[in-house]
């Protein structure tokens, strides 16, 4: 016979799975109802058919397949096993992994249309009235273009440390963007928290063993521009597996102090993930990168932030912040706001020195145009001359190899169309070795391209 006790804990154990359907049920008529690409629809319809498909039984989203690069991998899981990996890996997590897959394909409105989905909160209502009661938070603030206030700041610092969110190419777009100028101002080491930190890492060329997020096309393009310019790339991730948060945070800041051990004068550009390069303490004990390196060395870092101020920012309370007040913001570069002469910490964080704005997306044929990366590449029509082509790369000709075609980084790839029925890649001048694949992954064909 069942106490009062146990009765109790019965009808807790049932409303919480009752609670988890509801969520589930309500998560799913979001997903429904996202505006998808009609690509992204046309490949999920056909894994949802597919019998036998096999995958593995891990719970996250991976481009890694047979020990090659897959990147519709993770879309295959995604399609096929949404429930459960939301169950077992949770939902903000099974959501930041398949924001981070969707850009490494080019799929940016995806991820946007994920953000949309994260929105859905008990808490949505009572923080969108605590931002329309705060008002305009920009009254009053001057502007200045980002790069420009960040060069005039960074001539006289040894350090800089910027950051990133894992699933906006837009920001690795912005860190390239500086490393000329950086370069020219005495910078010569690169140290990226994506890098390698294992024997086999590949550290003078870009492939899959140079780093996880480095195989995003974007973030590809970065380390080749730095290595054109001369850059040293430095892995700095702590590679231990059993180090607690801080024990990590510790590691990653000795790692790049090492640098200035051997080199004392030697001036270095970090890019890291989220909060790694914050200055502070957070409430829950976690001491960042950016903090030890600070007591360890002795120098204050100048620290960037990109992920406030951008689309979908660091959780609900910004999304919306940036929902309601970016699109009345008349600029389409990175800019960071200025009140009283000082960068404007828009959420009173005090972790960082600059905070950077970042512009809502435009788009072209399905593409974002932060593509182009600031001039430096060109929209490229791809024609479809196969009958079950899906997914169209394009790989540097001077690094392409049948052979070792699973391990390269492509320079640019998408499986969006235009209405025009191409596909349109985002290329500097040079040649290129097209990869088209279907819906399986298999490769139909190459050609080579030539980008006047």
């Amino acid at each position: 016979m069942l106490t009062g006790r146990s009765l109790i804990l019965q009808k807790i154990s049932r409303m919480r799975k009752a609670l988890f359907l509801l969520v589930m049920i309500c998560l799913t008529q979001l997903s429904l109802k996202a505006q998808w690409s009609e690509n992204y629809n046309y490949l999920k319809d056909y894994v949802q058919v597919q019998k036998g498909m096999a995958l593995d039984s891990s719970q996250y989203l991976s481009i890694y397949h047979n020990q090659e690069l897959h990147y519709l991998y993770p879309l295959y899981k995604s399609f096929k096993q949404e429930p459960w990996l939301i169950k077992t890996s949770g939902r903000a997590d099974y959501y930041a992994d398949l924001k981070q897959s969707l850009a490494f394909i080019g799929d940016y409105a995806g991820v946007q249309e994920i953000e949309k989905i994260e929105l859905f909160s008990p808490v949505t209502d009572s923080l969108q009235k605590a931002i329309n009661k705060q008002g305009n938070p920009f009254a009053g603030a001057s502007f200045k273009d980002a790069k420009t206030y960040i060069l005039e700041k960074t001539r006289n610092q040894q350090v800089v440390m910027i950051n990133e969110a894992h699933e906006k190419p837009q920001h690795r777009v912005f860190t390239a963007s500086l490393l000329e100028d950086l370069y020219q101002q005495g910078f010569r080491y690169l140290a990226m928290e994506t890098l390698s930190p294992f024997p086999n890492a590949s550290l003078r060329q870009v492939n899959m063993l140079l780093g996880h997020y480095t195989c995003e096309p974007l973030a590809g393009e970065l380390v080749r521009k730095a290595l054109e310019l001369g850059y040293t790339l430095v892995a700095y991730e702590d590679s231990s597996a059993t180090h607690t948060v801080n024990q990590r945070e510790y590691t990653q800041a000795q790692k790049i102090y090492q640098i200035l051990e051997k080199e004392p004068k030697a001036k270095i550009l970090v890019h890291a993930g989220q909060g790694h390069v914050e200055e502070g303490a957070g409430s829950d004990g976690r001491i960042p990168m950016a903090a030890y390196f600070k007591i360890i060395s002795g120098i204050d870092p100048l620290t960037i932030d990109q992920t406030g101020m951008t689309e979908g920012s660091n959780g609900i309370y910004g999304a919306l912040w940036y929902q309601q007040y970016a699109p009345k913001l008349a600029y389409d570069n990175p800019m960071v706001p200025l009140k009283a002469g000082q960068s404007l910490d828009l959420f009173d964080y005090h972790l960082f020195d600059i905070y950077v704005y970042h512009p809502p997306t435009k788009f072209k044929n399905g593409r974002p145009l932060f593509s182009t990366m600031n001039g430096w590449k060109k929209e490229t029509a791809v024609q479809p001359i196969f009958r079950d082509l899906y997914f169209v790369q394009a790989f540097y000709e001077k690094e392409y190899s049948d052979k070792l075609v699973g391990l390269l980084v492509p320079a640019d790839q998408t499986y969006a169309t235009s209405p025009d029925g191409y596909y349109y890649l985002y290329l500097q001048k040079g040649r290129y070795q097209v990869v088209y694949r279907d819906k399986q992954y298999k490769i139909l064909g190459t050609k080579v391209l030539l980008v006047l």
